[in-house]
């Protein structure tokens, strides 16, 4: 069942945008000057990467003139790693007015002074009139998960950044090799079984394996958590963000023992498309990689991929929309608020194949097309999102999907509350961070 498209990559819509070097010191050329991930946003392109529409930053253009009257220029580049993208703003080789980075990095630079805040009101939980789009589509659980992780100053990760999109990270694996049982603990990677040997992929990055390291060496400890206690999360978050010297010492080994034994080898982003062409049969992914997969799976070989969220917990991580100091901050709202419209977060959910923290009819219209099983089909079985969506649609958010869908695109995308209550956000390690470094370099070699 083919319901999506993701983008690949495709580049010429952004170098018609400008490069980093015709960025980088004028950007007094643009009003507004935006910052992203690769591939994050929608182009305007189909799968061939065809021109057939306005990209996401055009339509903004010409929205903000008929609202205003007033003709702008916004120009837009990439980075591939939060750390590159901190590095260029830290050396000032650009000076963007937006920029999406990742929650542990969103603390970093808050923590450090690096960000201006939005307006946002702490008692009332909302940012008013600026970003009313927020208010109105936000989700009201991604409002509540995201609003109660706060910053050393106390302030919550909202006041300086906007969730963009968000997911979790698990396990891309072929069915046909393993069964799901065999991939539904972070335990496996840690499986001596001859079945097992060299048939796993990790991310060559030192935040996304350390999870795993981190749910195998206290195993025990999170086994002992009650996951009906309110504070179940907060408990977790505790043991999956522990970064002293004994964690990364065990950390460290844990990891060796993994790479001499199940893990094939490290990958960027080449880690997508391998699962797909069988270079191993499990793959270390973030869930709308996983998404990615699945479908070009389908699409190019009829191959079916299913994704495995670990049962003991995982990350659940979010890139926000951030100024740094010194941003237009007028224009980066209203280019906020623009692209918390439904219609439009939905046309970039479409393209990207992560998950909108936006709700509303057509963020809901477009999760039916995708997903709702056909009139006739005989075994379903009923979501229930109205945890996510809230009031923000008429009715409740009930959806079927077909059974022989379970464990596939939709349950990546959207995995049930009580699941996501065992994933926790990744916190900045702080002063640990270079010893952290160091134990990965170790761990590469």
């Amino acid at each position: 069942m083919i319901k999506s498209k993701h983008a690949l990559l495709l580049t010429a819509p952004l170098l018609a945008l400008g490069t980093l070097a015709s960025l980088t010191g004028c950007s007094k050329k643009y009003d507004l000057v935006i910052y992203n991930w690769e591939d994050y946003i929608y182009e305007g392109t189909d799968e061939t990467g065809k021109i057939v529409d306005d990209g996401t930053v055009k339509a903004f253009e010409k929205y903000y003139k008929e609202k205003t009257g007033k003709a702008i220029r916004v120009g837009y580049e990439c980075f591939s790693t939060n750390e590159e993208m901190y590095t260029e703003l830290s050396l000032g080789s650009i000076s963007p007015d937006l920029i999406c980075p990742s929650d542990y990095m969103i603390q970093k630079m808050a923590n450090d002074g690096m960000l201006e805040p939005f307006s946002y009101d702490a008692k009332t939980k909302k940012y008013g009139e600026s970003l009313e789009n927020w208010d109105k589509y936000g989700s009201p659980y991604i409002k509540g998960r995201f609003e109660n992780e706060t910053l050393n100053d106390g302030s919550s990760f909202l006041t300086y950044a906007v969730p963009y999109f968000w997911g979790t990270m698990g396990f891309t694996y072929d069915p046909e090799y393993f069964d799901e049982a065999d991939v539904n603990s972070w335990e496996c990677l840690w499986n001596t079984g001859d079945k097992f040997k060299q048939q796993f992929s990790l991310k060559d990055s030192y935040r996304d394996t350390y999870v795993a390291a981190i749910f195998h060496v206290f195993n025990d400890d999170i086994a002992a958590l009650d996951p009906t206690a309110a504070n179940y999360n907060s408990e977790l978050s505790k043991i999956f963000n522990r970064c002293d010297d004994a964690t990364i010492e065990k950390v460290e080994k844990a990891l060796k023992e993994a790479m001499g034994s199940t893990v094939y080898g490290l990958e960027v982003d080449e880690g997508k498309d391998d699962i797909v062409r069988g270079v191993y049969h499990a793959n270390l992914a973030w869930s709308g990689d996983s998404v990615y997969s699945m479908d070009s799976a389908e699409e190019g070989s009829e191959k079916i991929l299913n994704y495995s969220l670990p049962t003991e917990g995982s990350n659940v991580w979010f890139d926000g929309w951030c100024m740094p100091k010194g941003a237009n901050k007028e224009l980066a709202e209203e280019f906020v608020n623009y692209i918390c419209m439904p219609e439009v977060a939905a046309n970039c959910m479409d393209a990207v194949g992560y998950t909108s923290p936006i709700v509303g009819d057509a963020m809901w219209d477009l999760v039916n097309e995708w997903y709702a099983a056909d009139k006739d089909e005989e075994e379903t079985y009923t979501v229930d999102l109205s945890f996510y969506f809230g009031d923000s649609i008429d009715g409740k958010a009930e959806i079927k999907i077909p059974t022989s869908e379970k464990g596939r695109q939709f349950d990546a995308q959207y995995p049930t509350e009580e699941m996501l209550n065992r994933c926790c956000v990744m916190k900045d390690f702080g002063s640990q961070t270079e010893k952290v470094e160091a134990m990965w370099i170790r761990v590469n070699a």
